[in-house]
């Protein structure tokens, strides 16, 4: 059974929890503020030369919403000529999800409210109060077959030992059944009959979800035992004293290797040697400009041909994020991801591929990559991450705007939440023996 919310007498805990997870959840090592875009700026790298000073709000400030129904956030800001960027947040998306444009859905009975923010700092709270067609809040719902199943979270990264409530959300609303859990892999991530999820080790795993009548979903669990920080780095940050890098508390590097299927990068060899010499993991990545399956294979073959005599301890990656990919349907988009990947694997490689999690989200048909290893790039926080991708990834370029010592000027910054170079030599890839 639901129960009423009083909402005024836990709003000021609800913005406490919230701060509590910023502080304490995983990514909390960004050198931004909250960025998260809303959805009239489709960039993201957009910069803001116009910062708001204000936010003003189109409409009343409390909502009462049906359940099922969705409402537009609409608003103004000051000065009228601000280019700046809004972020969303709901502070209970099992009452209300908010995507990146600012439409908000009901989805469950109670009271909530939803965050604007702009990139520096300026926030406006909108609050909802979730209610069934007669305007009750406190609705009991009803046992039934359900047609479909969604999530709260659509998936979650937790360290070993840790913990994640999957919150499952049933169709049509109001409708609720049995579920049994399974997970497909136990020694990854283990779920208990009421759909706690405990991380037992690291890698990615899946959990069913499945009723009574047989309708199921999956929910995405990715483990992590730590979190390694890196840099990727190419001929534009010239040269490299990797002695200081070394110092610096960096765990790895992605190098470009080759963009193209004949152009290799100038500063490779100097980039590899400073790495080897200095014990820092390194992994390598190709940009591509194939526009066909055939020239795919092509770039695949080139790069192999580059790389072929290191022995790189972290992923080798397809690097795609050329314009024109986004003219092309997400089926060729991926249809040329994978022509490239399978050459590449087949050689004996661990392979990942590299893009923006905007390009992930809209350009690829990310159902059929789910067999790869992602490294997404969003720049700013996790709620800006989150914003616009909830997908498995391993690693997560986070900002452009790098300073580590040893290094003139702006460097790519990442995380890794896998142990690659672990994984790496133990299944003897990548030229390891």
């Amino acid at each position: 059974m639901l129960k009423k919310i009083n909402f005024k007498g836990i709003l000021s805990l609800l913005l406490s929890v919230c701060v509590l997870l910023g502080l304490c959840g995983m990514t909390v090592f960004s050198d931004n503020e909250d960025t998260a875009f809303a959805g009239n700026k489709n960039a993201d790298n957009y910069e803001v030369t116009i910062p708001a000073t204000k936010i003003r709000l189109k409409g009343k400030q409390t909502n009462k919403i049906i359940i099922g129904d969705t409402f537009q956030i609409e608003y103004s800001l000051y000065p009228k000529k601000s280019d700046d960027i809004i972020s969303y947040k709901s502070f209970n998306k099992a009452v209300v999800k908010v995507d990146e444009d600012g439409l908000v859905k009901a989805i469950g009975y109670g009271e909530t409210l939803v965050q604007l923010k702009t990139s520096t700092g300026i926030k406006e709270n909108i609050y909802f109060v979730v209610t069934d067609i007669y305007g009750n809040e406190q609705v009991e719902a009803v046992k039934g077959d359900v047609d479909s199943i969604d999530f709260v979270d659509s998936s979650a990264m937790i360290r070993i030992g840790k913990t994640f409530q999957i919150e499952p959300v049933f169709y049509p609303l109001g409708i609720y059944n049995d579920v049994e859990y399974s997970s497909q892999d136990p020694n990854i991530a283990r779920v208990s009959a009421s759909g706690e999820v405990t991380g037992v080790n690291a890698g990615t795993t899946i959990i069913t979800v499945t009723t009574v009548n047989d309708v199921y979903a999956e929910f995405e669990v990715t483990v992590y035992s730590d979190v390694f920080r890196g840099i990727d780095v190419s001929k534009w940050q010239g040269k490299i004293n990797w002695k200081k890098v070394s110092k610096s508390g960096v765990d790895f590097a992605m190098i470009r290797s080759s963009f193209g299927n004949e152009d290799v990068d100038k500063c490779l060899a100097q980039n590899v040697a400073g790495c080897e010499k200095y014990g820092i993991s390194y992994g390598f990545y190709h940009y591509t400009y194939a526009k066909s399956v055939s020239d795919a294979k092509k770039e695949a073959r080139f790069f192999l041909k580059t790389i072929k005599k290191y022995s790189p301890d972290y992923p080798v990656v397809l690097d795609i994020e050329e314009e024109y990919f986004k003219k092309m349907s997400p089926k060729k988009v991926t249809d040329i991801i994978i022509a490239f990947m399978e050459e590449v694997e087949d050689a004996g490689y661990y392979t990942m591929i590299y893009s923006s999690a905007n390009f992930f989200t809209k350009n690829t048909e990310l159902e059929r990559l789910r067999d790869y290893d992602i490294w997404v790039a969003s720049w700013g926080d996790e709620a800006k991450l989150n914003s616009y991708y909830d997908a498995h990834y391993g690693m997560w370029q986070y900002s452009s705007t790098g300073k580590v010592n040893g290094i003139d000027g702006d460097v790519d910054l990442d995380y890794a939440f896998k142990d690659y170079s672990e994984v790496i030599r133990r299944k003897g890839l990548n030229n390891w023996d």
